[in-house]
């Protein structure tokens, strides 16, 4: 674990992020409450619509066309 200073205390007291170093790794700590609320926006673990799927396989073959035009 590390200690914070009053000043980091004070922002993850106001739902901040605290940016800082661990191990020579640059992290982020953010309080429980706005990780969770960030997960649920960042991660979507429902079924994919058929249209979702239609625009990733057309994304997908326009990606793959313009990668053989540049070679």
């Amino acid at each position: 674990m590390f200690d914070l200073t009053t000043e980091q205390r004070t922002a993850l007291e106001s739902g901040d992020p605290v940016p800082c170093v661990l191990n020579q790794t640059e992290c982020v700590v953010v309080r429980k409450d706005v990780f969770e609320r960030m997960k649920r926006v960042a991660y979507d673990d429902c079924e994919w619509t058929r249209e979702e799927m239609l625009a990733l396989a057309a994304q997908t073959f326009e990606d793959a066309d313009s990668a053989e035009a540049i070679e």
